[in-house]
């Protein structure tokens, strides 16, 4: 998976630092039209909790969703919502749960190991595919 969010970090042109930043763990800068995504490895606490904080802001870019920090907090959920959904349909899309759960990955978590990502951002995904999207897994079981 990460290979394929630095292929789109590459297509995007997005600057990718790792510094600390003090307040959170992960956050995107536009400046002119142009993306930089900072991310700080003292509070990421694994490569999962990694992939998911670079899809989410990765995320934000392509989307164009960005606020000010002093942003109403309605439009900060709503860009980071926009951002999460992005992150659903490129990393963790549909067709691509199906098949796995096709496969005999059936619980949250055998799914977050399979792609990489904390077990809560999985079933996060999978909330938004049931409930936001309609989408009905179908399992062997």
């Amino acid at each position: 998976m990460l290979s394929k969010m630095y292929r789109d970090i590459r297509r995007r042109r997005i600057r990718l630092f790792c510094h600390s930043i003090g307040f959170t763990d992960a956050a995107t800068l536009e400046m002119g039209g142009e993306y930089a995504i900072f991310l700080d490895f003292s509070k990421l606490g694994s490569v999962d909790q990694y992939q998911e904080a670079l899809g989410h802001e990765i995320g934000h870019c392509a989307t164009g969703c960005t606020h000010s920090v002093a942003s109403p907090w309605d439009l900060v959920e709503k860009h980071e919502y926009k951002a999460d959904r992005w992150a659903f349909e490129h990393y963790l899309p549909a067709n691509e749960l199906q098949s796995a759960i096709d496969a005999g990955l059936t619980e949250p978590w055998q799914l977050a190991e399979w792609y990489g990502f904390p077990e809560s951002y999985v079933r996060k995904a999978l909330e938004y595919w049931t409930k936001r999207r309609g989408v009905r897994f179908r399992t062997n079981e």
